[in-house]
């Protein structure tokens, strides 16, 4: 457990267009608890760390305008400190208890598809949609910018495993970079010259000493963590846009060709399923079974042993977001505008909120709280505690 003490920070003028971001208190943060990164965990296993029960119906707490479009993958959360990067190129601060903005900064792109990810007293945020594009490290402390790498277009979150930072770009590369420091280890293009045409909108996957990910070239490919040298590749028969997700010495994956895929971490086909949809969605694991989402708009779950199907869950719309998993529960949301909770063993429908825009976000979980975003440019809180709003504006048990 490390402790951050964060003052009010007054920006250096590359952030001067945006609200000084205030937190003006000593912050804990957690990573048996906290959501820190994409995914929760270097697997992306997508289930909640939160030790609550919790039970619908849930009650709507706040709702906050972030004023620009949220990506798929964009909330982190420490200590009652929710993080979250915008489509516009600006990432905010919010507080948990009143669901007010503590500040944003400028993430110097257009756009920001990346999850922020805490380390120490840092968030660390690609930037895209422009030259300059880059990785770089804020600290919190400070309020300035610690170090900041060009690494190319990126479309991906970091992933944080120890004290170093994988993550890939549009130009087919994996980068692996030291979080303290910033110091680049190195750059590999999996598959060498013969992938040049390779683009990676995929966040890696890390399992043991591998790095797992998913190009629009039709592979998945295995790479070291140490040198980044590729290991293996399993080819399938569509570009692959959905982050893998393991577990227990297994990775799963969806892929343009309409079909979902385990393979062993050797890289041999274990099985695969034929869904007759396209896959955004990393998945979840729930006692025997893998539990993914189409763009369809169905959510599966599997047998993940054998790939036989356990249930369906139909929604209205699309799906992007990956489902998380908290207790016996599933929450995603759709393009339908509802927001769900699925009864992961037996997929009956427990309860769903109507939203005011498509749900593309995946949601993240902090203690009593829950979190997802909508088209709508809103972020939603959501509980199953009775909260009354004291006069300060926060909400007490």
């Amino acid at each position: 457990m490390k402790k951050l003490r964060v003052i009010i920070l007054f920006f250096p003028v590359l952030f001067c267009s945006c609200f000084p971001l205030s937190i003006d208190r000593e912050i804990e943060v957690d990573d048996t608890q906290d959501w820190l990164y994409i995914g929760g965990y270097i697997e992306k296993t997508n289930i909640s760390k939160s030790k609550s029960e919790l039970t619908p119906p849930f009650n709507l707490y706040w709702q906050f305008d972030a004023d620009g479009g949220l990506s798929r993958n964009c909330l982190s959360i420490s200590d009652a400190i929710l993080f979250a990067s915008t489509l516009n190129g600006e990432a905010f601060a919010i507080d948990v208890l009143t669901g007010k903005s503590l500040g944003r900064i400028n993430t110097m792109g257009r756009s920001s598809f990346s999850t922020p990810l805490i380390f120490d007293n840092h968030i660390i945020i690609a930037s895209s949609g422009q030259k300059d594009s880059r990785l770089f490290s804020y600290s919190l402390l400070r309020g300035a910018i610690s170090w900041q790498k060009n690494i190319g277009w990126v479309e991906s979150s970091p992933v944080l495993d120890g004290e170093n930072i994988f993550i890939s770009s549009i130009d087919g590369k994996l980068h692996k970079v030291n979080a303290a420091s910033g110091n680049l280890f190195w750059s590999k293009r999996p598959g060498g010259k013969d992938s040049y045409m390779n683009s990676f909108f995929t966040s890696p996957t890390i399992f043991g000493n591998k790095i797992f990910i998913g190009g629009n070239d039709q592979n998945m490919y295995a790479a070291d963590t140490a040198t980044g040298n590729e290991i293996w590749k399993f080819r399938t028969g569509g570009a692959i846009f959905c982050d893998a997700s393991a577990n227990e010495g297994k990775v799963y994956f969806g892929s343009d060709d309409k079909n979902f895929y385990c393979v062993d971490t050797s890289g041999h086909l274990v099985w695969k399923k034929d869904i007759n949809t396209k896959s955004l969605s990393s998945s979840t694991f729930f006692e025997n079974s893998v539990i993914t989402a189409g763009v369809n708009g169905v959510l599966y779950s599997f047998d993940k042993n054998t790939g036989d199907i356990n249930w369906k869950f139909a929604t209205l719309g699309t799906i992007s977001s990956s489902p998380l998993l908290q207790g016996n529960n599933i929450f995603i949301g759709s393009y339908d505008k509802n927001f769900y909770c699925i009864d992961a063993a037996t997929g009956k429908e427990l309860w769903r909120y109507a939203t005011e825009g498509r749900i593309r976000t995946s949601a993240v979980i902090w203690k009593d709280y829950i979190f997802v975003a909508g088209d709508d440019k809103y972020i939603y809180c959501f509980s199953d505690k009775d909260f009354i709003k004291s006069s300060s504006g926060s909400f007490e048990k």
